[in-house]
């Protein structure tokens, strides 16, 4: 005899905390190679390209926020897709600029590639991404956050230096 156990409200209404994964590619002179986030996370330099994928997934509940958070928004500049492209699936309540996508709860899941470009060196920069489905409020928001140091890049009169 098994048992299978799942959080429930007293509606019968089934609860899931949202889902988010991601990858991310760093991209330098057209070489890509992809970032690691997990012990010791790999350092980017002033000026590099980091581009990512990301996918989130609103369990049983439509998705009804996505925010890109920075830290540090001096040390980043975010490249999304174009503003009619980000239209047809946010709603007026949406920020860009700010990194705030607001949906209306008809989505499930939902595939978001953007870039960011590294503006300033910034050992501490930390990226929040926060993913809230339409469940209540115990199960509803999940979020996380990764370490992405920037440094500056060497020059040749660097090198001399060493």
């Amino acid at each position: 005899m098994g048992f299978v156990f799942s959080s429930c409200d007293l509606s019968g209404r089934m609860e899931s905390t949202p889902r988010f994964g991601f990858q991310a590619m760093h991209i330098v002179n057209g070489d890509t190679t992809v970032l690691n986030f997990h012990h010791v996370p790999d350092t980017i330099l002033v000026g590099d390209t980091i581009h990512f994928q990301t996918w989130l997934d609103g369990g049983f509940h439509g998705l009804t926020e996505f925010r890109i958070t920075p830290s540090q928004r001096r040390s980043v500049e975010f490249i999304w897709l174009p503003k009619d492209s980000l239209d047809l699936h946010f709603t007026n309540a949406s920020d860009y600029e700010r990194g705030i996508f607001m949906m209306d709860g008809t989505f499930w899941g939902l595939h978001f590639p953007f870039q960011y470009v590294a503006l300033e060196a910034d050992e501490d920069l930390i990226l929040s991404f926060t993913v809230q489905n339409a469940g209540s409020r115990n199960y509803n928001t999940t979020t996380v956050s990764i370490r992405t140091p920037i440094k500056e890049a060497k020059t040749e009169d660097d090198e001399e230096l060493y």
